[in-house]
């Protein structure tokens, strides 16, 4: 074992993997053979996603299934399921927008089984891997349906909802770092009109799918925070800013008057 962790650090450092030697021992601790151990470690070096090679990442106390069909889950979207976990009430219908791998869904749903917890995805791709990663954490209290936005809702209502919706814009995509802009879907990060087209969309037509007092939490790069919760406000929001762990405006809040 290793020699195969040496191995695998040499062909990790060599490509300028930044923690090539703690991801040098999850590659071999997590591979079934050393052959695969290898062959993974090549195409790390070759800028494929940690996560994608051993096809699974972390989000909170989950251990969630992923692909290239979904995102992988940030570290920061986090605090955007703490917040739902937090702020729903006893019994609550919680909405889970753009679910990719389930992530935000499974993790309210499991923290607070009181909840009904609806996740809903435009790719059927996305829905197929979240409901096995439903089943794998025993998440029952989810209904998956495929829904372009509110397309696929008609006569529900919610008393939250989360949403981390695509809000890259088209030249930032093109900054992004490899393993992102090469490996994760491009559907999944970027929208049009500077990234805020289906965070728009949303808060114009959302207010038909709350109950009273409800409202929804937005997760989009600190430059739209600003430009989002004013436009929450000229649609009669309340709204406010969450800020992430480094500081930086992370979340805007839209929520009916009680």
């Amino acid at each position: 074992m290793n020699d195969l962790i040496s191995e695998i650090t040499r062909i990790l450092s060599g490509a300028g993997i930044e923690n090539f030697i703690q991801e040098a021992r999850w590659i071999a601790g997590e591979s079934p053979t050393a052959q695969t151990a290898l062959e993974r470690a090549k195409r790390r070096a070759a800028g494929e996603p940690l996560q994608y090679l051993l096809g699974t990442a972390p989000f909170r106390n989950l251990m969630l299934k992923v692909d290239p069909r979904v995102l992988i889950p940030r570290p920061e979207t986090e605090l955007l399921a703490q917040w739902l976990i937090d702020n729903a009430p006893e019994n609550a219908s919680v909405l889970d927008l753009g679910c990719g791998s389930g992530a935000i869904a499974i993790a309210t749903a499991t923290e607070r089984p009181d909840l009904d917890v609806t996740a809903v995805d435009i790719s059927t791709d996305a829905l197929t891997l979240a409901k096995e990663n439903a089943r794998v954490c025993k998440a029952d209290n989810i209904t998956f349906v495929n829904s372009d936005i509110f397309s696929g809702l008609a006569g529900r209502k919610f008393d939250l909802i989360g949403a981390n919706l695509p809000y890259v814009t088209e030249d930032e995509y093109l900054s992004l770092p490899g393993d992102v802009r090469n490996f994760e879907p491009k559907t999944a990060l970027t929208a049009p009109e500077n990234g805020l087209f289906l965070i728009r969309k949303t808060i114009s037509q959302m207010r038909s799918f709350l109950k009273p007092g409800g409202g929804a939490i937005f997760e989009l790069s600190p430059e739209q925070a600003d430009i989002t919760a004013d436009f929450a406000a000229e649609n009669d929001f309340k709204s406010g800013i969450i800020y992430d762990l480094c500081g930086r405006k992370r979340f805007v809040t839209a929520l009916l008057e009680s």
